[in-house]
């Protein structure tokens, strides 16, 4: 466990990094770009995201499954991984490129003004799968000291190109797309260079239908998933206005308080599963792990939901507000969603990756039907109420097929008290309490929660046991 928690801290404050810097940007993108040029860059990122998915069809998680099993020939399984996603995504780019235009004016109802915009966007495809691979593969080889290393000199190399577009040359959204590929161009060359060893020009026919058995199944998955997190943008693009979109997405950048949990975990969770989960005690380990962590981020939820709205207006303007409103709503989905991966442990295990798939396909049959019913009635509001109940319906599927199986037993009684916080919340927030009365709360609760974090790990016998080591 000591080995998780620091791998997980190290692989958080990287990625954090990236989610952080987006959001202390946010004051300089609000004032120069319009609620409509972030529409259209939602609507834009929401494209990319299903073209991601067919660009690599997840064989990079069949590869992964495969790294740490015996017998297998890591420099062919590593090899074949490469050479199938950068010729299926190269092969995806020449498509979209050639009927661009169609895409971004037909499809998606943007300005042709866009296109050079869009174009970028293209190319982070391939990029942007291969970089995915290679730092997936330096996670597998336990280097979480190297990875971090990339990935701030990636971001530091991504923000300098898209502070310069927007702020100095005022090239609008095409300077945030730019920065995007020049960041993963660097990512693929250091991650390459790391995992070289284990490149070649081989190919094994075996190993890529043995990670595309592994794979194909979750890709319904991973497209009630898109569907999950882009239907409900590409509805407001298009049936509400561009402008509204902006203010919903400046709701969603506030999401990515969450990233300091959620790539964090899914960045470890799986290596440390499947090297550990034949131990003995490791069930017990499981629910320690789980109950720490809904209870951390418990103390997130509230602390930033209840201040939600001097945060909006700390890093926007007042033309935003109503996004702290949509921000509050949204935990309830990004709190359910980082938990995936402790849920679906014992599907992992068992290869039985169609549950996956129909987890994921059900929990967007919900989001798609309430959002077409209630989207009139309520606006807005529908997209992440719609986006909350699918991610609540896949978790439950997922968890009781996991369960099934004999492997976990969560304790989800903390998983119910954290919805119900951030549903008091939303309501706090909505009866407009002043924010001295909302300070105390997040006092009251986050002290609680703190205290009893404290007497659950037996912080007293563990700071003890530290101090006699440090005497011996």
């Amino acid at each position: 466990m000591k080995r998780f928690f620091k791998d997980f801290m190290i692989y958080g404050l990287a990625s954090i990094l990236g989610k952080v810097a987006a959001v202390l940007l946010m004051p300089i993108y609000t004032n120069i770009l319009t609620k409509e040029e972030y529409g259209a860059m939602a609507l834009i990122i929401a494209c990319k995201g299903i073209i991601d998915l067919l660009s690599n069809l997840n064989i990079h998680s069949g590869i992964a499954r495969d790294y740490h099993e015996q017998g297998i020939n890591r420099n062919q399984l590593v090899s074949t991984g490469v050479w199938s996603i950068l010729g299926i995504s190269s092969t995806i780019l020449v498509i979209m490129f050639l009927t661009r235009k169609f895409w971004l004016t037909q499809v998606l109802g943007l300005d042709s003004i866009y296109i050079i915009p869009f174009t970028l966007m293209l190319f982070t495809i391939p990029a942007g799968s291969l970089l995915s691979y290679f730092a997936i593969l330096t996670r597998f080889k336990r280097k979480p000291i190297l990875y971090s290393i990339g990935t701030i000199l990636q971001l530091f190399i991504q923000l300098t190109v898209s502070i310069t577009g927007v702020v100095f040359l005022r090239l609008g959204i095409l300077s945030i797309f730019a920065g995007t590929l020049c960041g993963e161009l660097f990512g693929i060359l250091y991650y390459s260079y790391i995992n070289r060893s284990d490149i070649a020009f081989i190919f094994n026919k075996e190993y890529l239908k043995r990670a595309l058995l592994f794979s194909i199944p979750t890709l319904p998955a991973i497209l009630a998933g898109w569907i999950d997190s882009s239907l409900g943008q590409i509805i407001i693009g298009k049936y509400i206005s561009t402008a509204d979109l902006g203010v919903y997405s400046i709701a969603l950048q506030l999401s990515s308080v969450f990233a300091f949990i959620s790539i964090a975990l899914n960045n470890v969770w799986l290596p440390y599963l499947y090297e550990n989960y034949k131990k003995e005690g490791f069930l017990q380990e499981i629910n320690k792990l789980y109950t720490a962590l809904v209870l951390i981020l418990t103390i997130i939820v509230v602390s930033v939901s209840l201040m939600s709205k001097e945060i909006v207006l700390l890093l926007s303007n007042s033309s935003y507000i109503d996004a702290s409103k949509y921000f509050t709503l949204l935990c309830i989905p990004m709190s359910v969603y980082l938990l995936f991966p402790m849920a679906t442990s014992g599907i992992s295990i068992s290869r039985d990756t169609k549950y996956i798939s129909i987890s994921y396909i059900v929990g967007s049959i919900i989001n798609i039907a309430f959002l077409f019913v209630m989207i009139k009635n309520i606006g807005i509001y529908a997209v992440p109420i719609a986006l909350g109940l699918s991610r609540i319906a896949t978790y439950s599927i997922l968890y009781y097929i996991s369960k099934s199986k004999g492997i976990i037993v969560l304790p989800n009684g903390v998983l119910v008290l954290l919805i119900a916080f951030i549903l008091v919340c939303f309501f706090i927030i909505n009866i407009n309490l002043e924010a001295i009365y909302r300070a105390a709360i997040v006092i009251l609760v986050c002290g609680t929660i703190t205290t009893y974090i404290a007497k659950l790990i037996n912080l007293k016998h563990f700071i003890a046991a530290r101090k006699k080591r440090t005497y011996i």
